[in-house]
């Protein structure tokens, strides 16, 4: 065709050339890769008049015209539905960039709705798995916890907002069991904020991946820089240096870290003056402050903007973020301070418009170290920042911040105890028992508010003389408690011994032989389960001695303790399962080997049951069999003993707190109307099922 261009197609050029006309994703642009949409229609062999024939490469729509003064310029251009005439489309075909085919034009518009239809079956395939996942992880850490505890109780878990995002904030006393009790029983999954350096461990790290957890960067986990000379005296919030080159080594909101006689000081730069003189965040305390010239170390600023992100990006999707603002775990007697994170949370959330509510969850363990212990979760009311604290938050965050910590953490206290130390613990569960009737069964809420009542009253009184001589006295009675391997609740029965050995016997015989019959239905669970236990407990120790010389506010590193050894149960179970089921197979066949495989776990949890009734009867014996052979002597004494101290308590209480007596004398009336009495503690230990009863009740 002399003096025509030929467009699309395969067709003869002026030149004599052929040219092929395929078209890329979008021929109506000349080289370009857009995808054509459903709506496109292409027509072929259009034949356009007076233009210029040149080769057009492939994927190109290229004509040649003539400008006003004559030169032959070339044109790339959209072509239009006049530049187009029908053909048959069942030789013609488009390129598709995405999948690199060539796609037949009557089937192009179901071929561009592909991609739409694989973008939704992949979101669809990523929210099942996200679905799965959770389940999986829900399920397996409801059977930890009821493997790992005998008894869990839950409070007020109603008072958690069904929808919108919520922040949940806690005591760390029991490291990762912590995150597993609040995920397990508050009803909503929940992403918790997680160390940097767990995050990276192997079953930790892959639980926090599967978790979806939230890395951050602690502070002590950043790499420290030694600086350059000494520090020479602190004045206030201002450091002055000799021989330091502040200016170089250090930049604004680095951490600066020095030791005063073994004691880790640490202070945040606001400023840097000079190299000799810089300005803190805060006043240095006295008993941080330097008395000689000492070296120091520099942790350099974390930026924690992608966490801060993920987290309020997190809270507007109307889902949970979990966080333990103590920081790290810890086994003392009392809440560490907390620190800001949950509050710039919450209140960095409300500023960009989240709908946001605090939930405190106070966390209480009774020997929470140990297997089969107790637990108990309390939940509190939803917490909402206050418009005031809001808008502070926008002209002076630290003031802001402080002010909503400090009301956060009075909540906490609320529903966790509080005392100085591990003698004073003690001595407040003493407190308790002897100011509880016997005749009075609590359930675990009530038992604990009890609890934190009496430690008010010992707060109070503690620089009253006729408190501190009552509690020399009840810690005398527990010393000699322990020496005879008697428990307060069992000491209140001792009355009921009387005369009659017979009768002691007879209880002494049936304990034996019931422990006898146990051991023998236990020696399989000892062949199995013996090396699995011992594994985890020395385990377990090696890493507590380890957490302990690493930190200054552990008091013996038990908080770590619980976690490890569901590490190990994770890892030993499994594998000494499979080496008995294998062991079975070689022996017998592969249909008992099955067999084993399939009963085997069953077996071994029916089996820690039983050797839980074991301890307990255990318990009970002992101190049968010492008032056996001691002819009641000691153990009338210490029944005397306990019945002045229980009469100096009520005494005592009802002066310094007249509401509690009254308020303790409701539950006895509830108690005697709708619960028996409970048996003696000498013959029988089973008093979880009256909590339980009490916990149902309430």
């Amino acid at each position: 065709m002399e003096g025509k261009s030929v467009v699309g197609g395969s067709h003869k050029l002026a030149d004599g050339s052929s040219s092929c006309g395929t078209i890329g994703a979008n021929p109506g642009y000349a080289g370009t890769s857009t995808p054509l949409d459903a709506s496109s229609s292409l027509y072929f062999g259009k034949v356009v008049e007076d233009a210029v024939p040149v080769r057009v490469e492939v994927g190109e729509t290229t004509t040649r015209h003539t400008d006003p003064q004559g030169a032959s310029v070339p044109l790339t251009r959209k072509a239009t539905a006049k530049d187009r005439i029908a053909v048959e489309k069942t030789s013609d075909f488009v390129f598709c960039d995405e999948c690199g085919q060539n796609i037949p034009v009557s089937e192009w518009a179901d071929h561009r709705e592909h991609p739409r239809v694989v973008e939704n079956v992949t979101s669809w395939v990523g929210r099942l798995n996200k679905l799965l996942i959770r389940l999986f992880i829900d399920f397996f850490m409801w059977v930890l916890m009821n493997i790992y505890f005998r008894e869990v109780v839950v409070v007020n878990e109603k008072s958690i907002p069904k929808t919108g995002g919520v922040v949940f904030y806690g005591n760390h006393q029991n490291q990762f069991i912590d995150a597993m009790m609040i995920r397990a029983n508050c009803g909503r999954p929940v992403r918790f904020v997680m160390a940097e350096k767990s995050f990276q461990r192997p079953i930790i790290g892959l639980f926090g991946h599967m978790t979806d957890a939230v890395p951050v960067i602690r502070p002590q986990d950043a790499p420290l820089n030694s600086g350059e000379g000494r520090l020479i005296r602190m004045d206030g919030d201002m450091i002055y240096g000799e021989g330091t080159k502040f200016t170089m080594c250090l930049s604004d909101r680095d951490v600066i870290i020095w030791y005063r006689e073994d004691v880790k000081c640490t202070a945040q730069v606001l400023k840097i003056n000079s190299d000799t003189v810089l300005q803190l965040t805060m006043p240095v305390a006295a008993c941080d402050a330097v008395t000689k010239p000492v070296g120091f170390q520099v942790s350099r600023r974390i930026d924690h903007s992608e966490m801060y992100a993920s987290v309020y990006q997190t809270l507007q999707s109307g889902q949970c973020i979990g966080i333990f603002p103590e920081g790290g775990s810890h086994d003392r007697t009392s809440l560490l301070p907390l620190k800001a994170g949950v509050a710039l949370f919450s209140l960095g959330a409300a500023v960009r418009g989240i709908d946001v509510k605090v939930v405190p969850c106070g966390l209480t363990y009774f020997y929470g170290h140990k297997f089969r212990s107790r637990a108990h979760v309390e939940f509190g009311e939803p917490i909402t920042p206050s418009a005031e604290v809001v808008a502070l938050f926008n002209t002076d965050k630290r003031k802001a911040t402080g002010i909503f910590l400090e009301q956060l953490n009075e909540e906490l206290r609320g529903f966790t105890i509080n005392v100085p130390n591990m003698s004073a613990l003690n001595f407040l569960h003493g407190f308790r028992q002897l100011y509880q009737p016997q005749n009075c069964i609590l359930a675990t809420r009530d038992h604990l508010r009890l609890t934190r009542r009496l430690s008010v009253i010992m707060e109070e009184q503690k620089g009253n003389p006729e408190f501190i001589d009552y509690r020399s006295r009840v810690e005398n009675y527990q010393d000699y408690c322990n020496a005879l391997l008697v428990r307060d609740s069992q000491a209140a029965t001792l009355g009921k011994l009387g005369s009659n050995e017979a009768r002691q016997l007879h209880l002494m015989f049936r304990r034996c032989f019931t422990l006898f019959l146990m051991g023998v239905i236990l020696v399989p669970f000892f062949v199995v389960g013996l090396p699995i236990g011992i594994l985890a407990k020395s385990l377990s120790e090696r890493h507590r001695k380890k957490a302990l010389s690493q930190s200054n506010i552990k008091i013996v590193g038990t908080d770590v303790m619980g976690s490890y050894k569901l590490i190990v149960g994770f890892i030993s179970v499994p594998v000494v399962f499979s080496i008995v089921s294998i062991i079975t197979y070689v022996y017998t066949d592969l249909r008992t080997a099955l067999t084993v495989s399939v009963c085997l776990p069953m077996t071994m949890y029916v089996s820690l049951l039983i050797l839980q009734e074991a301890a307990i009867e255990m318990r009970a014996a002992l101190p049968l069999f010492m008032s056996l052979i001691s002819k009641h002597k000691q153990f009338c004494k210490l029944y005397e003993r306990r019945r002045a101290l229980v009469a100096l308590t009520k005494v005592l209480v009802k002066k310094w707190d007249p509401e509690l007596e009254e308020e303790l004398q409701h539950y006895v009336q509830e108690s005697k109307q709708s619960m028996k009495l409970r048996e003696p503690s000498l013959f029988s230990l089973r008093h979880g099922g009256l909590r339980r009863l009490a916990d149902i009740k309430n």
